[in-house]
């Protein structure tokens, strides 16, 4: 059984907010998937806001994650009645 596990950087921004960052190689353990597909999600824009340290450095605020996963909830129809 293999579980992965990601880390996440505490950044103190104010007494009531505390950054959680994640790098490319967090993120994609944090949502199931490759590096290679959070790079796709980045070139093509439908990604989380990200902070870009430098060319190479990439992170996302946790919060800003959870706020793009809820944003790609589908609520599925609802079964309508037949008669």
């Amino acid at each position: 059984m293999h579980i992965a596990a990601y880390y996440v950087i505490l950044i103190h921004v104010d007494e009531d907010y505390d950054m959680q960052l994640l790098s490319i190689e967090d993120l994609a353990v944090y949502l199931g998937d490759s590096k290679r597909t959070i790079y796709k999600y980045i070139a093509s824009g439908d990604c989380p806001p990200y902070i870009r340290i430098n060319a190479k450095n990439i992170k996302f605020d946790r919060a800003d994650v959870d706020a793009w996963l809820a944003s790609k909830k589908v609520q599925p129809n609802e079964r309508k009645e037949q008669k």
